[in-house]
């Protein structure tokens, strides 16, 4: 699916009618037309341009029938540039333009972002900006905004770029599972969650022995060709079984099911177990030291390496977006920041959580008290009863209001 928009600025298209929607093809390209269509009426010639990315810009998002209409597993994101920072509104567009969407019998999560397009071309080597650059489509606006960014190789993007893409999609499958009410294999949701794990692990593992791509379909090949290799790379996990694993959930990702075409699908259980040994062999790797380390000997020495200037970065702006959170727990901040970034106390709270047990009743109660406490924002009381879904949306909300829109 190639969707190029040629709107002159201030002039949105009319409608589409969602009536012929009858295949996939037609529902993706409905719910990108009509989001532009929508984003820019709100923005208007206030924007310079506004760009599509994510699984759509790549034509591998994953919709699924839902009665007479369609779902879409993820969701749709589009960045709004402006020639100057703008107050935008975004949630307020992403409410308009799901509600038309779902008035059309389309379900998808929509997605808005802001930049100045001066901070294109500030844009270091890593990996949103690589596939910005690389898949990114203008669907409104200016149809060259994007030669603003500089170019660069995906062996320029630094091995922690992937490590922490791990750890966010870690973080988002622990929100998922607080929310959800099904923990079953079999059930597609999780099935769906399963997909998303391992195409991460792949982006992870490639960035980590420099062979990264910007696509699904094109991770899945790399590693097929990386496992039927007369000299293969080192792996924390069987290439072979990797491989087929990652193009069965490429499968799944792009198509909604899976053929069986490259194995069988993997379970929950072998995704948790794959992502630490990834999430462990890649920290390893950068951290210059053998992988049978623990955890917690693996994030204190990412501790130690952090700059005092980049650790200091994070808390300040901590401090500044959670000001009373700061006055009134500034001790036990200076106490935390003894151990590390808001970015890698949360990181490593999720990794306590999430791999230390598969099944919420697994966890122990004094492992729940730890991660809170290596928690900058708690919103529980010492007095109240932790669950496995209370404190796995204390690490989400940690990460919504300290680390998602940061890279410190």
């Amino acid at each position: 699916m190639i969707i190029s928009a040629e709107n002159e600025v201030g002039a949105p298209s009319l409608p589409v009618e969602s009536a012929a929607l009858e295949n996939i093809e037609a529902a993706k390209a409905f719910i990108v037309s009509e989001g532009a269509r929508l984003c820019a009426r709100f923005v208007g010639d206030k924007a310079r341009a506004i760009i599509l990315t994510g699984s759509l810009s790549r034509d591998e998002a994953t919709l699924k029938r839902d009665g007479s209409g369609w779902r879409a597993l993820g969701d749709a994101t589009f960045l709004v540039i402006f020639d100057e920072p703008a107050n935008v509104h975004t949630a307020e567009i992403e409410k308009e333009i799901e509600s038309y969407l779902i008035s059309q019998n389309v379900q998808c999560k929509i997605v808005v972002v802001t930049s100045a397009a001066s901070e294109l071309s500030k844009m270091k080597p890593h990996i949103y900006a690589y596939e910005l650059r690389e898949r990114g489509i203008v669907v409104w606006g200016d149809p060259f905004v994007l030669d603003l960014m500089q170019r660069f190789t995906a062996a320029e993007i630094p091995m922690e770029d992937g490590w922490w893409f791990l750890c966010n999609r870690i973080i988002e499958q622990i929100e998922t599972a607080a929310k959800a009410n099904q923990s079953n294999d079999t059930d597609a949701d999780v099935r769906y969650r399963i997909a998303k794990l391992y195409l991460s692990m792949a982006a992870c593992y490639l960035l980590a022995i420099g062979q990264y791509e910007p696509s699904y379909q094109e991770r899945a090949q790399r590693l097929r060709k990386l496992a039927t290799s007369s000299n293969p790379p080192l792996s924390p996990i069987s290439l072979e079984r990797f491989s087929q694993h990652v193009s069965e959930c490429t499968l799944l990702k792009i198509q909604g099911e899976t053929t069986g075409a490259y194995g069988q699908f993997p379970k929950w259980r072998d995704a948790v177990s794959d992502a630490e040994l990834v999430w462990r062999w890649t920290l390893s790797h950068m951290l210059g030291v053998k992988p049978n380390s623990s955890r917690s000997e693996l994030l204190v020495l990412l501790a130690k390496k952090q700059t005092m200037l980049a650790r200091a970065k994070g808390w300040v702006r901590a401090a500044a977006v959670h000001p009373k959170v700061f006055f009134r727990s500034w001790f036990r901040w200076a106490r935390l920041a003894c151990n590390g970034s808001p970015r890698y106390l949360v990181y490593g709270a999720a990794a306590d959580l999430f791999f230390s047990a598969q099944e919420s009743d697994e966890v122990t109660p004094d492992l729940f008290l730890a991660i809170k406490a290596n928690l900058p924002l708690s919103c529980f009381k010492d007095e109240e009863q932790l669950s496995w879904r209370t404190v796995a949306m204390m690490i989400a909300d940690n990460f919504h209001g300290l680390v998602e829109s940061t890279r410190t």
